[in-house]
C-alpha cells in the first residue's frame, strides 16, 4: 500500500510499505478524509523530534473499516468511522484516577506510533466510533480536533453569558471561538494574522485588532482567556492581560520559557491550568453528538484541500500559518 513517510525534516515521501497487521481487538481503515494538524507540522519541520524515522504522520481521519480482528464485537465491515488516535494505558494512576489525557504511557497515532496518511491503518477498536450518517466526511474528519477544543471548554466551566478570550485563531482557537459562540458566550478573538482574525469574525468572535488587550478585556471582564497559540509571547500576553479573578487555561504547546509575576497571580486571585487533548470516552461522545445535532459545523474551519499525492505542497502550506484547516483527499 501507499505511505506519507516522514524521512527527515522537511522531507516527506509517498512509498510502498506492507499492511499492518490486525490484532485480535483491531480494525483496519481506509481513509477517506485526513487533517494535517499541528503536531504533523511540528514535526514535518523538525520542531518536534520523531521517535524514529521514516514516521507515518496523521492522526486527524475518517474512512471505512475494511477488516476487523476475530475480538471484535461492536463494528463492522464497512462503517464509515472515525478514530481517537491517542491510547491511554488504561492502568496507571492517572487512568485509574480518570485522567487518560495525562497518562505517560499512552501511544498516539502518528507521533509515537504509525499513522494515518496511507491506504490503510489499523487502530484498537475501544478508540474507533461510528459516524452519524447525517454528519458529512469533512465535519467528521475535524471532530478530533473539535473535541480539543470543547474539553478545554468544558473545562473552563463557562457558562451561558460568559465573557471568554482566545489568543491564536488556528484550528484550535477557531474551533474553540465556535463552540463558545453556539453555547451563548460572547468571544473576544486576538491573532497577528488578519485572515485568521477574518475567520474568527465570521464564526461570531468579536475583534478589535488595535486594541489595548489589557485593557479591552478588564472593560469587558473576560473570565476566561485561552491561549491557543503556543509561542511563549502569547503566553506571556494571556498571563499579563488576564483580568482580576479570571483563570488562563494554555492549550498551545510551546517549549520556551515564559515569564509572568507571581505576586499578581496571587493578588489578584488569578487562575491558570493547562488542557490537553480530551478525555476518553467520553469527551468524543459529546463532540459526535453536538455535530450530529448541528450545533457545531467544524468543516468550517477547512480552508484547503489537497489531493493524498500532494501531501508535500499541503504540508508546507500548513506550515506557513497562513490557512486554516487543510485536508487530504485520500482517495484522489
Amino acid at each position: 500500500m501507499k505511505a506519507a513517510l516522514l524521512l527527515a525534516p522537511k522531507e516527506i515521501q509517498i512509498h510502498e510499505v506492507p499492511e499492518p497487521e490486525l490484532g485480535q481487538m483491531d480494525v483496519s481503515i481506509k481513509p477517506i478524509r485526513a487533517g494535517i494538524c499541528g503536531s504533523d507540522v511540528s514535526l514535518y519541520l523538525g520542531r518536534r523530534t520523531a521517535s524514529a524515522y521514516p514516521l507515518l504522520l496523521g492522526h486527524e481521519v475518517v474512512g471505512h473499516v475494511t477488516a476487523i480482528g476475530k475480538g471484535v464485537t461492536k463494528l463492522a465491515v464497512g462503517q464509515r468511522v472515525i478514530v481517537e488516535p491517542n491510547y491511554p494505558c488504561g492502568t496507571c494512576q492517572f487512568c485509574r484516577a480518570g485522567r487518560g489525557n495525562i497518562c505517560p504511557n499512552k501511544k498516539s497515532l502518528g507521533v509515537s506510533i504509525s499513522g494515518c496518511f496511507a491506504e490503510s491503518f489499523a487502530a484498537p477498536a475501544e478508540f474507533v466510533w461510528p459516524v452519524p450518517d447525517t454528519v458529512t466526511d469533512e465535519d467528521a474528519v475535524a471532530i478530533e480536533p473539535l473535541a480539543v477544543s470543547l474539553h478545554a471548554l468544558w473545562q473552563s466551566g463557562s457558562q451561558l453569558g460568559d465573557t471568554v478570550a482566545v489568543i491564536g485563531c488556528g484550528s484550535t482557537g477557531l474551533l474553540l471561538i465556535q463552540a463558545a459562540v453556539a453555547q451563548g458566550m460572547r468571544v473576544f478573538a486576538h491573532d497577528k494574522l488578519e485572515s485568521k482574525v477574518e475567520m474568527a469574525r465570521k464564526l461570531g468572535a468579536q475583534v478589535q485588532s488595535n486594541a489595548d488587550v489589557a485593557q479591552l478585556w478588564r472593560d469587558e471582564a473576560v473570565a476566561t482567556v485561552f491561549e491557543c497559540a503556543g509561542a511563549s509571547v502569547t503566553v506571556e500576553l494571556a498571563l499579563s492581560a488576564v483580568p482580576r479573578g479570571a483563570q488562563v487555561i494554555l492549550l498551545g504547546l510551546s517549549s520556551s520559557q515564559a515569564n509572568f509575576q507571581p505576586l499578581r497571580f496571587v493578588r489578584e486571585g488569578l487562575r491558570l491550568s493547562g488542557s490537553i487533548i480530551y478525555d476518553h470516552p467520553n469527551d468524543f461522545a459529546r463532540a459526535i453528538k453536538l455535530v450530529e445535532q448541528k450545533v457545531l459545523s467544524p468543516s468550517k474551519i477547512i480552508s484547503h484541500r489537497f489531493a493524498f499525492n500532494d501531501i508535500g505542497q499541503a504540508l508546507q502550506l500548513a506550515s506557513t500559518g497562513q490557512a486554516g484547516k487543510v485536508l487530504l483527499n485520500m482517495d484522489s
